[in-house]
């Protein structure tokens, strides 16, 4: 049995037995297909599942997706949602309209050597909160790296795919990592600083192929529509950003009015701070 109240987006199965509970947004939506699980990408990276004749509820989320509230989101042990509910906002989002420079300067990173990238990760903090999430860990290491060093490092965003997802019950439709350059700025010269799920620098394909089940080959692309709009021709793709992205939506938004952050900005470090230190 299941209550249904499309009115605040919420609905209740009978068992919230080894559920997972998280506040977050609605990022985007992808409808399934001949009977396909509707998929949920949360702003936080979650997946959520909803089976093909929730149509009706499907609706309801569509427009909260329009709103941008924010809500409350409970999974069951197979990533189906069981309930989504609208809560108050926790944090103030910026209006990066109001804080765009005249000029923007191209972002030039660092270049530096493999003993200097193997400090820079063990510098990295290890007091992050079990349940933080990727972007806000990675939003802090460099800052922090920047803040204590001057170092302008990149962020490297691993994207999985609709395809992957369903193959694999994925729970997650992104992840990031801080990423320097070491020796060089080609991509044989790029390597991950992941502090959380490795033990020191690591090239790209060694790194994806932690999160791969498939150890697919994940290429390096630069516009969030090549990520976007082919989900079903790969399993994964690499986008990679300077340090002051944040989120998903820098890419998408850069992409489509042609704004680059080029400066922290204080409110989201210290939405971050909050979330996972």
């Amino acid at each position: 049995m299941k209550y249904l109240k499309i009115g605040c987006l919420f609905f209740l199965f009978c068992s919230y037995a080894f559920s997972e509970t998280f506040k977050t947004q609605i990022h985007s939506i992808e409808k399934g297909e001949r009977g396909e699980s509707h998929l949920i990408m949360f702003s936080d990276g979650h997946v959520g599942f909803i089976e093909s004749d929730g149509d009706l509820i499907l609706e309801a989320i569509k427009k909260n997706l329009e709103s941008e509230d924010t809500v409350e989101v409970i999974l069951d042990d197979r990533h189906q949602v069981l309930s989504i509910s609208v809560v108050s906002s926790v944090f103030e989002e910026i209006n990066i309209t109001k804080n765009m420079p005249e000029e923007l300067m191209s972002y030039e990173p660092s270049i530096i050597d493999s003993s200097r990238a193997y400090q820079v990760f063990r510098s990295m903090r290890r007091d992050y909160q079990n349940f933080s999430q990727c972007y806000n860990r990675a939003h802090i290491w460099t800052y922090e790296a920047f803040t204590s060093s001057a170092l302008k490092s990149n962020k490297l965003f691993l994207f999985f795919t609709s395809r992957y997802i369903r193959k694999f019950n994925y729970k997650w439709w992104f992840h990031v990592t801080p990423m320097v350059y070491v020796g060089g700025t080609d991509q044989s010269f790029w390597r991950t600083l992941d502090r959380r799920y490795t033990s020191g620098p690591l090239t790209l394909r060694t790194w994806t192929n932690i999160f791969m089940l498939n150890n697919a080959y994940c290429p390096v692309v630069y516009n969030w529509s090549d990520y976007r709009y082919h989900q079903q021709e790969r399993d994964c793709y690499l986008i990679p950003t300077s340090m002051y992205f944040w989120q998903p939506r820098d890419i998408s938004y850069k992409e489509r009015t042609g704004y680059e952050k080029s400066k922290y900005y204080m409110s989201e470090v210290n939405h971050a701070y909050w979330e996972a230190f």
